[in-house]
């Protein structure tokens, strides 16, 4: 017979990781449906704010009709969200699983997103395409016509929260269950919905030779775009840390990130391409105007890098499992002596 001995080293959940098990039952199709949703959300809001400031007007004739081509470079956001949206019911199914979510709004975060997606997306789309193919009907700035603007825009900042809360009331994952995570995904939503409309704008100017002053714009964006990442990060960084302190899975989720399985995807894809490399590029870029390439290649990290945020968050959720974890971390230490 042998005699069971209790080490005096704690078994490491990170370095044994059959004993951690992630869940799987949102992967890719919800980190897309995510990072649409709250780029297109985040990029209508940012958009919105500056045709109240700045109101660019870049007016062309097509057969004979005027359309304000800067309009589709600032308020293109419900487009990208509508088509965020069927990775949703990708995930969930189309039968039973969606339309009993979607149809319970007083218990389900599902519906309420469902609503304030749809809701944002129809508004979303008036204002674009009014403000498109009728300038002439803007001209007046009509009271009617603001409060539109601003009921979609209270819509889409909504939108962008939402990403955040549906991940929130998932009670038993901790690393999800905060309200830091909703102002995280509000965070990222304007960082790289900000971007987005960069390169929107950079591109109209390719387009259209008329578009020079969106080119304008959108340098003279790129200081406020900084601070938009500076702030993410942070907010990124108390996020985890918070998450840390809470212990248990929490904790075990986090560590993952930082030093499991998922490092590469944290230091290599969130950090360095979602931060650093952004960061880096768009201060040479502000030093060398004249190489608009650097402007493109911040675009495309940072937009990386707020997919893999999403990514990342969803892969690191660790269900609490408090009874069940402590039972095997006591079986792990135990020793045979024969």
């Amino acid at each position: 017979m042998g005699a069971y001995m209790i080490s005096d080293k704690p078994v490491d959940p990170i370095k044994n990781a059959k004993y951690v098990k992630p869940q799987r039952v949102w992967k890719w199709e919800i980190a897309i449906y995510l990072y649409l949703a709250g780029m297109g959300a985040g990029s209508y809001a940012i958009g919105m704010m500056i045709n109240w400031v700045i109101h660019p007007k870049v007016i062309i004739t097509l057969s004979g009709f005027p359309l304000n081509i800067a309009k589709p470079a600032l308020l293109w956001g419900p487009i990208f969200v509508a088509i965020g949206a069927p990775f949703l019911i990708l995930d969930l199914g189309i039968k039973r699983r969606f339309l009993y979510a979607c149809l319970n709004p007083k218990t389900s975060w599902v519906a309420r997103g469902f609503l304030i997606l749809s809701t944002f997306i129809v508004l979303g789309l008036i204002v674009f395409l009014i403000s498109f193919v009728s300038p002439q009907y803007l001209n007046d700035r009509s009271t009617p016509w603001l409060a539109l603007e601003l009921v979609s825009l209270i819509f889409a900042l909504s939108t962008a929260i939402y990403t955040g809360v549906l991940l929130k009331s998932v009670k038993y994952v901790p690393i999800w269950n905060t309200p830091l995570l909703p102002i995280l995904f509000l965070a990222s939503a304007l960082s790289t919905g900000s971007m987005g409309i960069i390169l929107a704008m950079l591109g109209s100017e390719l387009l259209f030779s008329p578009a020079d002053v969106l080119a304008g714009v959108a340098h003279r964006m790129v200081a406020y775009e900084r601070i938009l990442i500076v702030i993410e990060a942070l907010i990124l960084a108390f996020y985890l840390y918070s998450r840390y302190r809470a212990k248990d899975q929490g904790e075990t989720s986090v560590r993952l990130l930082l030093s499991g399985k998922l490092k590469p995807l944290f230091w290599g894809g969130i950090v360095l391409i979602g931060f650093v490399f952004p960061m880096v590029l768009e201060y040479i870029s502000s030093c060398c105007p004249t190489y608009p390439e650097l402007l493109y290649t911040t675009g495309i990290f940072l937009l990386g890098g707020g997919f893999l945020l999403r990514l990342g968050v969803l892969a690191s959720g660790v269900k609490e499992q408090l009874p069940m974890k402590k039972l095997i971390e006591i079986k792990a230490n135990l020793r045979v002596i024969k």
